[in-house]
Formats: C-alpha cells, structure tokens, sequence
C-alpha cells in the first residue's frame, strides 16, 4: 500500500510551495513538486487548489505527480515476495531518482541500472569464451520468453521479483506455450544460474531462486534407441532422393561415433588415423578419441565432406525416413520406434550398445564426453529382458 498526502510549507509572500510525503513499505519520501499557489488557494482536506476553473493546470501537475509515483510504485513493487530492509531502500532510491529525472532535476543516463534482463548479454559476454555459441544462444531464448511473459502478464520481472510467484506464473505461462516438462525445466535452470551468478555480483540480495519450492521439473522421457539390427536394416532401406540418403548415412554413421549433431560435420577421411578419429566437440571442447568400425569407413569414403541442414532440418528428413521405415515394417519389435528417431537417437544408440557390448562405462563416457556417471546413465535404453541377457552370462548366475 502507498499513500501521498501534499501539504503547504512556508509562507513567502504570500504564496506556499507545495510539498509531498510518499509512503510506503515502511519507507517515507519527503519531496517537493516545484509549485506553489497563493496560502488561501490551498485545500488541505481536497489535496487540490481552489476555485478549480483558476487553478486547473496546477491541479492537473498534482494529478500528474499523483499518478507517476503510483505507477512507478507499481512498477518497483509489482510482486508478493518478502523484501530486505537494503532491497525497499534501493528500491526507494530508485524511485525518488526516477521523480527527479521527471522534474528535470536529474540526468537520465545517471539511472541507468542492470536489470535481469539485461544482465543475460553481460553473462553472456562473460563467458563467451568458455561456453560455446549454440549454448549461449539459449539464454537468447530464455530473454525472449522472460520479455513477452512480463509484457502479457504484466509482471514485472528482475532480480528482487524472482521469487516463488514469479516462478508459478512463468512455469505456467511456459506451459500455455505447450513447452514440455523438460523445456520449461531447463528455462527454470537458466533463471537460477543467471540469479546464483548476480548474487556473486552483489547486484541482488534475493536468494528466493535456491528454495525448495523453486524447482528445476523433469520428466523421465521413454526416448528409444536402435539395435545393432534396426541399424543394419535402416542402412540397407532403399533412399531414391539423395539429400535424404545422405542424411541416413551420416545418422547410421554416427550410431557408431556417439557424436551429437553439431559435431556431425568435424567428422572426414583426414581425422582419421590409425583407425581411429579424433575431434574436438564443439560443446564441450574436449578432444575425443574414437575407433571406428569400417562402416564408417565406408560411409567417409562415399562423401567427400560431410555438410548438413540445420539442425531442424536434419530432424526434419530423419522423421521422413523414420516414417518410410515404418511403412515398410522395417525390423523386429515395437516398429513405432521408426516415427521417433531424432538426430540424439544416434548418440543414444552408441552409447546404449556399446554397453550391451559389454564396453566400460569409463571407456564409453571418454567418447561420448560424459562428466558423470549419472549422466550417462540416462542415455542408456534397454529392456528388462535385455537387462537379464547381458547378466546371465555373468559369473554371479554361474
């Protein structure tokens, strides 16, 4: 709640300079609007000038002071979230700053503050050299969204908004976009990075973003992965349109590198050595080292460089096929495998193979770049009855 009550000071022959008291959040503003009216015009009780035909532009500047202070309340406070002592005074002196710009007492340019919003470029910048493009061009999308969500629901968000309202209505509004758990959960992630790393810049003392109710939601998704079969079968499926066969090669290719899509065009005939490639990812920029089978050999040896669509594109012609595939029954099983594939089902098959195989973890992980062994493990997709075929021969069984 913010009130203003306009009151009289001195007398100075015979006029009064009218000033104000602003009060809210406990927090008390004693200012002046640079007018002033003869004593007996004032109205005390009506907070305006009389008679009113006289003093029509005065009261409408009174209006007009009226109306910015609430706005400009409105606008810094715009939230249900528990503030310091330090945030409502910074937030107080935000305020009495913006009044003097309008009453040109003070520069524009010296209220010039960081914002949530703006932080993201300086976040970005800062770390433009450790994190590759593509990953920081998702804090891009994240903008985009934080910007239209404050401009449709009107809340305004930054640093001392970012609380547990601001978090169910921004999960909500995500979801109205049809966004699916893990996508909103990776925005939620973006917006606590963004706070931990401007609380470290002493730029907010809001530490809302780390309480349990401010989660990071994830749901367990049932992505598939093809066999060594479905792999064999889909290499050998008749493409009579080369951009698509092109596409399908390169796909079966990288069921046996583990390579994510950005890194699929690294791969050619002069990293090779000895049987083995090795790249440099892209995301990570970690050098990797992988063997190779001759199918990918064979592949190589067919395109002289490996140049794909983008990354829609590609999914794009990916679903194509999946769909020619299951047109044709192509396969053992659940076919609707077919409809699913995705440039990531290629990582995943590697990975989830090369373990049936009875590869490592460790070995597995120091291709595919995994960090954690918890990680890795969401990218491995079998069934419980592959589970006991690969344990059955196990001495444990024996």
């Amino acid at each position: 709640m913010a009130t203003i009550k306009f009151y009289q000071s001195t007398e100075t022959k015979g006029k009064t300079l009218i000033l104000f008291t602003f009060i809210f959040n406990h927090e008390r503003l004693r200012l002046s609007t640079g007018l002033s009216v003869p004593v007996n015009a004032w109205d005390q009780n009506d907070q305006k000038a009389k008679p009113l035909k006289e003093f029509a532009v005065f009261n409408k500047k009174i209006r007009d002071i009226t109306k910015f202070l609430l706005d400009k309340y409105d606008e810094l406070f715009n939230y249900e979230s528990t503030l310091t002592r330090e945030e409502i005074k910074k937030k107080a002196k935000e305020l009495k700053e913006s009044y003097q710009v309008l009453m040109g007492r003070k520069e524009e340019e010296n209220l010039v503050q960081t914002t949530l919003l703006s932080y993201i470029g300086t976040f970005q910048d800062r770390y433009k050299n450790k994190y590759s493009p593509e990953h920081l061009k998702h804090y891009n999308a994240l903008k985009t969204h934080l910007e239209t969500f404050q401009e449709k629901s009107g809340f305004r968000v930054d640093f001392e908004t970012v609380g547990k309202i601001f978090y169910i209505k921004f999960t909500d509004y995500l979801k109205e976009l049809g966004l699916k758990p893990n996508t909103i959960g990776s925005q939620v992630k973006k917006v606590k990075r963004l706070m931990n790393e401007a609380l470290e810049d002493n730029l907010t003392t809001n530490q809302d973003h780390r309480k349990r109710e401010f989660k990071v939601t994830k749901e367990e998704v049932d992505t598939i992965y093809l066999t060594e079969d479905d792999i064999k079968v889909l290499y050998e499926m008749s493409i009579e349109i080369p951009s698509k066969r092109k596409i399908r090669d390169i796909f079966v290719m990288n069921c046996y590198t583990g390579l994510r899509h950005s890194d699929w065009t690294k791969v050619s005939i002069k990293s090779i050595d000895d049987g083995k490639m090795q790249i440099r990812t892209h995301k990570t920029n970690v050098p990797v080292l992988i063997p190779l089978k001759p199918l990918v050999l064979e592949i190589l040896e067919r395109y002289e460089t490996i140049e794909i669509p983008t990354l829609q594109k590609t999914n794009d012609a990916l679903r194509w096929i999946g769909e020619k595939a299951f047109d044709q029954k192509l396969g053992k099983g659940n076919i609707s495998k077919w409809l699913q594939i995705r440039t990531h089902t290629a990582r995943r098959s590697f990975a989830t193979n090369a373990y049936i195989a009875g590869i490592s973890e460790r070995a597995i992980m120091q291709i595919t770049g995994h960090k954690t062994t918890e990680s890795f493990q969401k990218y491995i997709r079998f069934t419980k009855q592959e589970t006991a075929e690969k344990l059955k021969g196990h001495s444990f069984f024996n």
